[in-house]
């Protein structure tokens, strides 16, 4: 992927303006150097895409520019194109200057630059244009006449529609990836839509049999694939393609593997990319949605592979992968509702516990994603405090959250309600074991009501919700065999220290 500057990146604010008509490059960032946010003594906004690796760059690149950016569009009406240069044995001396210009966009295009790289090479003069273009097909040519022995995009198809298995299969899409990261766009276009579509069907059905992998090849050729879908989504092509496929982000995101960390990194760098892109504007909630219907299909929380990815023992690179992934599921939804739920389901899945572990952690890349991470945590609370008509309270303290609660009900039709429920409570088993759970599955459906739909109302009308607390009873139920079983050890082990006690008093007397 291409490392060089792309421009301002995506943060939250940019993507605010975007939605009003303007885009991300357009957006001023609060508290960069010249963006007119640093006094106030307010903590630092982060540019979320210089805090993403390099892969990412080309993505976060690839906006849509204004049409004045672009070269006057008489020039696309010329019939002008490479092959008929090089067909007729036609120099770029004896045609037009229009025609020049197209074949340059053309270059452009191939060459597979962002708009930033693009925009210094249209203001040359047209003889350097002329001799751009002449240098170019010259390079192409003699690369051509390298790679005549190579694999064309139509001999890959054939090899995938083929059926091969294990080390054939292994080799070939090792071979492919190597083309698709070093041939030139119109390579990529020309193994297009049939060719992922490919890609994409070997990889679904390597998952769909996971139950029976037997080889040492399953896993290696899943992550071979997650390598020749990174290197074909390297450019606008690529993208849209991939976007236009019925599961290609959900096979992405089933890809999200602890088990296999090299290429549960590669699938999370391309979903944080998605997350980011600023075309189309919800990407993040499409990301989203194929992580839940992963964990549908797993039974299992939908964060627990990348709260698993956190966790003691797995690599840095994973654990700044994962935190790269969390905030760009997070920052650019404008929804404040819709971060806060995020967050509060992230540490419900563990992520509390191990964020003490991860600052722990000594590397800058991991330092500056929890950075990210913990100062838009504080800008959305601030937020929400100034939502609550600026009370100022302290969103740990009991008492302060129930006044406020009983102030937003008083004198008002909610208010019998609100008693309601806090007669209902009452009303919980005083078990030392079994209200913990109690209140943990009222929280959980409280949730899903309340956050229903990422921030919007429900349907009041409706008399049945659809809550799902399956995987949350089964774990309430281990958790209690498992505080049983701790409780009956530790027991055990207090008579055993008092027994061992009384004997030495005894054998002094």
């Amino acid at each position: 992927m291409e490392s060089g500057g792309s421009g301002s990146g995506f943060v939250r604010g940019a993507a605010r303006e975007k939605k009003k008509g303007k885009s991300a490059d357009e957006s001023s960032v609060a508290g960069e150097p010249g963006g007119g946010g640093g006094g106030g003594g307010k903590p630092r906004k982060f540019n979320l895409k210089r805090v993403m690796a390099d892969e990412l760059e080309r993505f976060t690149s690839m906006r849509i520019k204004k049409e004045k950016e672009k070269p006057n569009t008489t020039y696309r009406n010329s019939s002008a194109s490479y092959s008929d240069i090089s067909g007729t044995g036609q120099t770029l001396q004896d045609i037009s200057d229009e025609d020049v210009l197209v074949l340059f966009e053309q270059m452009l295009v191939d060459m597979n630059l962002n708009e930033e790289k693009q925009q210094p090479l249209r203001e040359k003069d047209i003889s350097i244009k002329r001799e751009m273009v002449s240098q170019y097909l010259h390079t192409s040519k003699a690369g051509m006449s390298q790679k005549e022995n190579s694999k064309s995009p139509v001999m890959y198809i054939q090899e995938l529609k083929f059926g091969l298995k294990d080390a054939q299969l292994l080799g070939c899409l090792e071979s492919l990836r190597v083309s698709l990261n070093n041939n030139p766009v119109s390579w990529v276009q020309n193994f297009g839509a049939e060719g992922l579509n490919c890609l994409l069907d070997i990889l679904k059905g390597l998952h769909d049999e996971k139950d029976e992998f037997s080889g040492s090849y399953d896993f290696r050729i899943q992550h071979e694939i997650i390598r020749c879908l990174k290197a074909f989504m390297n450019n606008k092509f690529g993208i849209k393609t991939m976007l236009e496929t019925d599961d290609g982000i959900l096979l992405l995101a089933k890809a999200v593997d602890p088990k296999v960390p090299t290429m549960m990194i590669d699938a999370i760098k391309l979903l944080s990319a998605l997350c980011i892109l600023p075309q189309p504007v919800d990407m993040h909630e499409q990301v989203l949605g194929a992580l839940t219907e992963r964990a549908e299909m797993d039974e299992v929380e939908r964060f627990k592979p990348i709260v698993d990815g956190l966790k003691s023992g797995t690599s840095v690179a994973l654990k700044v992968a994962c935190l790269q992934l969390i905030n760009a599921l997070i920052i650019p939804s404008d929804e404040l509702d819709f971060r806060l739920h995020i967050r509060s389901e992230l540490m419900r899945s563990g992520l509390q516990q191990t964020l003490k572990e991860l600052h722990a952690q000594d590397n800058e890349e991991l330092k500056l994603q929890l950075q990210v991470f913990e100062e838009y945590g504080e800008e959305d609370s601030a937020e929400l405090r100034s939502r609550l008509e600026d009370i100022r309270i302290e969103m740990d303290d009991f008492n302060e959250i129930f006044q406020i609660l009983l102030n937003t009900v008083k004198d008002s039709k909610a208010e019998q309600h609100f008693l309601s429920i806090l007669q209902h409570f009452l009303l919980i088993r005083n078990d030392y074991e079994a209200r913990p759970q109690y209140f943990k599955l009222i929280d959980e459906c409280i949730s899903q009501i309340v956050l229903f739909r990422n921030g919007a109302d429900p349907d009041f009308k409706r008399k049945h919700f659809d809550i799902n607390v399956e995987a949350l009873i089964d774990n309430l139920i281990d958790q209690t065999k498992v505080a049983k079983s701790e409780a009956k050890t530790l027991e055990l082990e207090k008579k055993l220290e008092s027994e061992l006690t009384a004997r030495e008093r005894n054998s002094y007397s």
